[in-house]
């Protein structure tokens, strides 16, 4: 089924010009943040090493790096959902958890997971509702974002039965149902086909004119998209950052640079 175009929700609080003021010039800010796992029978994993990050309000960036890298930590942590050993955190001039209690945050996993017994329409619903919508609202926005990811026809599906590129646009799907003023997608492409890649860039852009104060981050092994979406590019290796540049569009320079630093550190 081909996707209806649809325009995207508001910004959630976010509509007076002195609070738009204010995020424009804040920063997503990490100083010396370190975060290792320890598990049985194995080596502790040093996920994050005394990472120093500064990010602009409103830009749009790329976090790539090998697997193992940190990129999926450093989400995690920016969502409120991984809490680092050391080192301070601020999103927009807040910790993470406190960000996201008080305006919330964007987070497209790298893998979506979905209850198997549930339908995708039931599924996006109780999003909905954990999403602050209800009544009639609730079934609006449902339809809204199935159309966007062109999956009204199988809105019955039970999600158990999904393929991964269908899970993950279910996953796209619970994004778009109230965008916020941060937004995190790690591995976003990961089972699109080529169609859906394309429309995946729609959104993207889109997400990205509906609000200048919106910040989009974006993990991908995927190079060249990736350069195309972004203005900045992190290099992450080993919970470091190892580059940072501007991608100026120019995806083959882009990819080169990106192996030419991981190859340095011995990952490509």
């Amino acid at each position: 089924m081909r996707a209806r175009t649809e325009s995207l929700p508001p910004m959630p609080s976010a509509g007076e010009q002195s609070y738009q003021h204010v995020v424009r010039n804040r920063l997503i800010e990490l100083s010396d943040v370190s975060k290792t796992y320890r598990r049985r029978y194995r080596r502790r994993i040093d996920a994050l090493v005394e990472l120093d990050l500064r990010i602009e309000a409103g830009s749009t960036v790329a976090v790539v790096g090998p697997n193992g890298a940190g990129k999926s930590t450093l989400f995690g942590v920016l969502a409120g959902l991984v809490r680092p050993d050391r080192g301070v955190t601020l999103v927009h001039g807040l910790a993470p958890i406190a960000h996201v209690r008080s305006r919330g945050v964007g987070l497209l996993p790298d893998r979506v997971r979905l209850p198997a017994r549930l339908t995708v329409r039931e599924v996006l619903a109780r999003l909905a509702i954990l999403d602050g919508y209800s009544g009639a609202a609730v079934p609006r926005s449902v339809d809204r974002v199935l159309d966007l990811v062109g999956l009204r026809e199988r809105s019955g599906d039970r999600c158990g039965g999904l393929s991964h590129g269908l899970r993950q646009r279910v996953g796209i799907a619970q994004f778009l149902l109230r965008p916020r003023e941060v937004l995190l997608l790690d591995e976003p492409l990961s089972g699109l086909d080529p169609v859906w890649r394309a429309r995946f860039r729609e959104l993207f852009e889109q997400l990205r004119r509906d609000s200048s104060g919106r910040t989009l981050l974006l993990s991908s092994h995927e190079l060249g998209e990736t350069a195309r979406l972004t203005e900045r590019v992190i290099v992450i290796d080993a919970g470091r950052v190892v580059d940072d540049f501007p991608t100026r569009g120019d995806s083959e320079e882009m990819e080169r640079r990106v192996l030419s630093v991981l190859r340095r550190a011995g990952q490509a």
